[in-house]
């Protein structure tokens, strides 16, 4: 992790052209920074008030030659984003005027930031816990309304604001206990105990209704990763192409077209589905295709669902009967019959060796396209809506609030006898470290660290 006596910068818009680039300064040269490289119109040195946009022409700090005519914004400590000084200077979009700035800052005994710095110091300061932090980086990654809404909530600390709450609950009843613990001789009132585990009861319930929104919330963050399965020439590349609404996937008579895995993103009514179009499941001589298959196992052990598609214009055929059952049998799945147009000689085996009645479509009239894509949404969406406005969105806050939920359950079974009441309090203890690591309050180093290595550089 970083020192945070040092100044750094790095360029916080996206690379290309533009109408605007923006080079981000923060750190304790940042005024040094604005006085080295700003002018007024006439050459004078520039005097920013802090939080005011001001119009500046960019020198090189060695030649004073002009680099650009910018906006320049001064954030003094501690009121901007890192709670430090922060310079910004709003310069022509595009990678030369931008680079340009930025080596001249860089001249200036600051250094280039790391992707997520500037964030990191917003966290170390005490700005913004790790869960808004965290939530600043799926908002830039966002790809849907739906994820984009949840990340927000979460970097207003919605979700934050409910951990606090389970912590103060714990910390009351710690507070509780530990006054029994120091007066044994005057003993705990039943009734006392009654409302101490009774509040521990409401608060293990909201982090159990907390673990349920997971799946929701990893699936509006991440998206749902679909197989397409099949063997060739069951329709899986057209099949693909109408999802997507254009020609993604070549698409011939020619068994074995496809070789390789293909991979789209669409949206399906606010869910993000990741459809990957495999090669045809058959055994084959042909090197290539052979790894294609392979490829296409592994993308279906790698799926949340898998689409399996038969081809409607004739009957199944024996090997198509054993790659249904396998595949069955590794998990989540859809079956689809395709080529309705031409026929429906599969959909009666189908349902027969699966259990489940497929969906009749084409893919090239459309037909039952929309019926599909609303299928695959309640999938994505385990059929259910959001049990709560802020779900858990990522693996480490389940794994911290469910680390949390299996110590208060402990600690509220030792305090059915009061006889093991500090050991109840020991498990109390550790639930609210879990939860105060899942805010960013001691969470080891290394854990943190690779947090922010998902960040961009500039942010």
């Amino acid at each position: 992790m970083r020192a945070l006596d040092d100044t750094i910068c790095a360029v916080a818009t996206p690379p290309g052209e533009g109408g605007i680039a923006i080079v981000r300064v923060s750190g304790p040269r940042a005024l040094e920074v604005a006085r080295g490289l700003l002018r007024n119109a006439d050459g004078s040195g520039v005097s920013l008030e802090p939080r005011y946009a001001t119009f500046v022409k960019v020198v090189n700090p060695r030649n004073n030659r002009i680099l650009d005519e910018a906006i320049a914004i001064l954030m003094v400590a501690p009121r901007s984003y890192t709670r430090e000084d922060v310079l910004e200077i709003q310069c022509h979009g595009g990678r030369a005027a931008a680079n340009a700035i930025l080596d001249a800052v860089l001249s200036m005994d600051v250094r280039l930031a790391e992707p997520g710095e500037f964030t990191l110091r917003a966290f170390l300061r005490g700005r913004i816990d790790l869960i808004q932090a965290e939530a600043v980086a799926d908002i830039i990654h966002a790809e849907t309304a739906e994820s984009l809404k949840i990340h927000e909530r979460l970097l207003q600390k919605k979700l934050s604001e409910e951990v606090g709450e389970w912590q103060r609950k714990l910390g009351d009843a710690l507070v509780h206990l530990e006054s029994y613990l120091d007066f044994p001789e005057e003993e705990l009132e039943l009734q006392g105990a009654r409302e101490l585990t009774d509040s521990l009861k409401v608060a293990a319930s909201r982090m159990r209704e907390k673990l349920g929104s997971y799946s929701w919330g990893r699936t509006a963050r991440d998206g749902f990763r679909v197989a397409i399965l099949g063997l060739p020439n069951v329709g899986k590349s057209s099949l693909l192409n109408a999802l997507a609404e254009e020609e993604r996937a070549i698409v011939s008579p020619i068994a074995g077209t496809t070789r390789d895995t293909i991979e789209i993103k669409i949206n399906a009514l606010g869910a993000p589905i990741h459809l990957v179009d495999t090669a045809g499941l058959r055994v084959s001589s042909d090197e290539i295709e052979s790894e294609g298959v392979s490829r296409a196992r592994r993308a279906a052990n790698e799926a949340d669902l898998l689409l399996m598609v038969f081809d409607g214009s004739r009957e199944l055929a024996p090997e198509e009967r054993d790659e249904a059952r396998l595949l069955a049998e590794r998990g989540s799945f859809l079956a689809v019959v395709n080529k309705t147009d031409l026929g429906d000689h599969a959909a009666n085996a189908v349902e027969e060796i699966l259990g489940i009645q497929p969906l009749k479509i084409s893919a090239k009239s459309r037909e039952g396209i929309e019926l599909l894509l609303g299928a695959l949404r309640e999938r994505a969406w385990s059929g259910e809506g959001p049990t709560t406005e802020d779900p858990l969105t990522r693996l480490r806050h389940r794994n911290q609030v469910s680390a949390a939920l299996e110590r208060v359950e402990l600690g509220i079974s030792l305090l059915e006898s009061t006889d093991y009441a500090d050991a109840a309090a020991n498990e109390l203890q550790a639930a609210r470290r879990e939860l105060a690591s899942l805010l960013g309050w001691g969470t080891p180093e290394e854990i943190v660290d690779r947090i922010f290595e998902e960040f961009c550089i500039g942010k």
